[in-house]
């Protein structure tokens, strides 16, 4: 990856139409059962919400979206990268970024969840420190993996 090429931008709290359409591109683009209405809703109800979107020639390619889970936790909600972005190191520096953050705002752990059929995200949670502290199935049946890590 040429870092030069890596923007990265943060927004605090709900951003603006411009911001929040390329994240709404971003996230349409990355996820194929995307649902507007439920990204929408928990982007605009969430206490502490971060938005962080990477750009490359000044072309949005990944993001990633968090909020405060709990008085000591942050939750690292949604993001990924661009299919012909992967593998340039982009998600593992959102994935700084946002740690950083949540350090900054004294936050104590960060907590995700995914699923198996994300197989790069399970990976990328235990390169980064991430431990797998529950498994359970939502009331959609989807089984869902829960990773927490001390910051």
């Amino acid at each position: 990856m040429n870092d030069q090429n890596i923007k990265i931008k943060t927004i605090q709290g709900i951003p603006s139409n411009k911001v929040l359409n390329e994240l709404l591109t971003l996230y349409a683009s990355v996820f194929e059962d995307a649902i507007v209405d439920f990204f929408m809703e928990r982007i605009s109800t969430k206490e502490d919400v971060v938005s962080i979107i990477a750009y490359k020639n000044e072309v949005p390619v990944g993001f990633k979206i968090g909020y405060r889970y709990n008085e000591s936790t942050f939750y690292s909600w949604v993001g990924g990268v661009l299919l012909n972005h992967r593998k340039e190191g982009i998600a593992k520096k959102l994935a700084a970024t946002q740690e950083s953050i949540a350090k900054e705002k004294v936050y104590t752990k960060l907590r995700t969840k995914s699923m198996n059929r994300f197989k790069p995200m399970l990976i990328l949670n235990l390169k980064n420190g991430f431990d797998i502290v529950q498994v359970y199935t939502n009331e959609k049946g989807q089984q869902k993996i829960v990773f927490e890590k001390e910051i």
